[in-house]
């Protein structure tokens, strides 16, 4: 099926996926939890479809679920996993999610570099207090450090931040290229169809 080859975005939800490509969007919705976790096999469990070479993810709660006033929590190894076979990745975006882990696993570092190596690209919708500001130097540190250093960090904050978090942003410029932040709405992300036009 063509629908089923060429995927380029995917939107990853606690066990719900959308994956987007030039033939289309496909959504897999798992009711049982076999794909609550962000992990390797949240993207290796498709076969025979293959999400390996996504450049463009989004990572995050589904804004009408429940539990939408929760971040969704990961873990180091999860994050890791995911990002081992996600090697593409250029540009992500995360959604009100607990993040200290998924920078965690950003910054570790093996024998050949860092994950996602191609990452230029990192954008945040802080939602529940959920952003790990120290979490996210280090790991832009050791991007740096490694030769794989972040072009663009953008910070979206639910309400109007503090100035001490706007003073932890700021220590960024020190390993990103661009970093910027603002008050704005989180995505809507959450199925309407074929054109996918809410995240």
């Amino acid at each position: 099926m063509p629908v089923m080859k060429g995927f380029t975005k995917a939107v990853a939800m606690p066990n719900s996926c959308i994956l987007s490509g030039p033939n289309g969007n496909l959504r897999f919705w798992c009711f049982h939890g076999t794909r609550g976790d962000f992990d390797a096999a949240f993207f290796t469990s498709f076969s025979p479809i293959s999400a390996l070479e996504i450049k463009e993810l989004w990572v995050g709660q589904e804004t009408k679920s429940h539990t939408v006033n929760k971040p969704w929590k990961q873990t180091v190894a999860g994050a890791h996993g995911a990002f081992a076979v996600l090697t593409k990745v250029e540009d992500l975006t995360i959604v009100s999610c607990e993040t200290g882990p998924i920078f965690a696993a950003l910054d570790t570092t093996a024998d050949d570099g860092v994950l996602l190596p191609g990452l230029r690209r990192l954008t945040i919708f802080v939602g529940c207090g959920d952003l790990d500001v120290p979490a996210l130097i280090r790991c832009a540190k050791a991007r740096k450090k490694h030769s794989r250093p972040l072009g663009e960090v953008t910070i979206v904050f639910r309400e109007v931040a503090t100035t001490d978090s706007i003073w932890e942003v700021e220590l960024l410029k020190e390993f990103v290229a661009e970093v910027s932040h603002y008050v704005g709405a989180a995505p809507v992300l959450v199925w309407r169809g074929a054109d996918c036009d809410s995240w």
